[in-house]
């Protein structure tokens, strides 16, 4: 039988688990906010918008991409995607090179030698990052590391099924139209 107290106790602990969830959601969206706020300065601060910014990051990230795969990974139209490396391009950011098994693509390669001639506005932002960590132990670190890979395939997985979700209003409305 449990008594008052453990029930009590069980209480406290969901509203608890409630209101820190709650917490949590609103950092996210708000951590998301300022992330976002940072990479747009940084885009600035080098002359790129956004989306130049975030095909640079998963060049840098994933490797060398087709303008094709750039799209679909970054979820842009192939017209803005040929505007985004044209603009990399101009600045020497990105080079165009033939696809080895389809000379119809285009690859897209980051030009690492252009990026060690620029100041990298991410090396401060990496160091205040560092330091934050050093405050934590590493049983710490490897649960915020946890985390933050599953936040990470979380959010892939919803893109993918927003991206789903307008493909398939986008096809009603042309179903309409027709």
């Amino acid at each position: 039988m449990t008594s008052t107290n453990d029930q009590n106790n069980g209480a406290d602990e969901s509203e608890r688990r409630k209101a820190l969830a709650e917490r949590l959601q609103i950092l996210g969206q708000s951590f998301s906010t300022e992330i976002a706020l940072f990479q747009q300065a940084a885009a600035a601060s080098y002359g790129l918008s956004i989306s130049d910014m975030k095909t640079l990051s998963a060049l840098l990230l994933e490797g060398s991409m087709s303008a094709g795969q750039i799209a679909q990974r970054l979820s842009l139209t192939t017209g803005a995607v040929t505007s985004v490396i044209d603009r990399l391009e101009r600045q020497d950011f990105v080079r165009r090179s033939p696809d080895a098994s389809d000379r119809r693509k285009v690859i897209v390669n980051v030009n690492h030698q252009r990026l060690e001639t620029i100041n990298n506005v991410y090396l401060a932002m990496g160091e205040a990052f560092d330091r934050l960590y050093a405050t934590y132990t590493v049983e710490q670190l490897e649960f915020l590391a946890q985390y933050q890979q599953a936040a990470i395939e979380l959010t892939r997985q919803e893109i993918a099924n927003l991206a789903r979700d307008v493909a398939k209003r986008d096809a009603k409305r042309e179903e309409k139209r027709r």
